[in-house]
């Protein structure tokens, strides 16, 4: 993916994948914030506190778990 239309198609086609904690939205203070906290090494509630959306429906753990499952292996 070098460019348009590729890149923008492809980015629009991952974004619902950056929804980590299951509210409908991906949103970079929320999601974004606790996807660079899990990169960073943070556990458990240091990932979520403070960064869930409105609305969220997963968990701490779950939320955790989804984010790795995001990670290559």
């Amino acid at each position: 993916r070098t460019g348009s239309p590729q890149l923008p198609t492809y980015l629009l086609d991952v974004m619902p994948y950056f929804d980590v904690d299951g509210n409908g939205r991906a949103e970079p203070l929320t999601d974004g914030v606790m996807i660079v906290r899990k990169l960073l090494g943070l556990t458990g509630a240091a990932i979520t506190n403070g960064a869930l959306g409105t609305g969220a429906t997963r968990s701490d753990s779950q939320i955790e778990a989804y984010i790795q499952a995001l990670s290559p292996p």
